[in-house]
């Protein structure tokens, strides 16, 4: 699947991943510092879902953001690693990558979305993200890595 925004082409297609860049943002984020480009490339590849943005600039298109989706693709969803680089920020770039995820007919019928966020709650809330309605059922369990 693929779809336009602005000068930007929104792909489903993971052998476009450009890890290089993808390990740079992720290692750089507060959510995953210091994270192995072997588990960047573990997570795409078991994830239901791998979402990537581009600017196709001739002769060489890059990549300017990403997301991934871990899924049963039949109730739940986990949204996550949602990252636009900076030089391409305030366009709806985020916005459209969820939207593409929420809108990819593998997770059609999810109707559970769940997500993390530090500093992006208005990204989330203005595609219908709100939080939980029950938080008091949600546990986590954090281990050692």
């Amino acid at each position: 699947m693929e779809r336009k925004h602005l000068e930007y082409r929104i792909t489903d297609d993971q052998r476009l991943l450009d890890f290089s860049t993808l390990h740079h943002w992720l290692t750089s984020s507060y959510w995953s510092p210091g994270i192995s480009r072997e588990n960047v490339e573990k997570a795409a590849k078991y994830s239901a879902l791998v979402v990537s943005a581009w600017r196709d600039e001739k002769p060489n298109p890059c990549q300017v953001g990403y997301c991934r989706v871990v899924s049963d693709r039949t109730r739940f969803a986990w949204l996550a690693d949602v990252y636009v680089d900076p030089d391409h920020r305030g366009h709806g770039l985020g916005r459209a990558i969820i939207q593409f995820a929420l809108d990819h007919p593998d997770l059609a019928g999810v109707g559970n979305w769940l997500l993390g966020t530090l500093d992006a709650h208005g990204v989330y809330a203005a595609l219908g993200f709100a939080p939980p309605a029950e938080p008091h059922r949600l546990m986590q369990l954090k281990r050692p890595v």
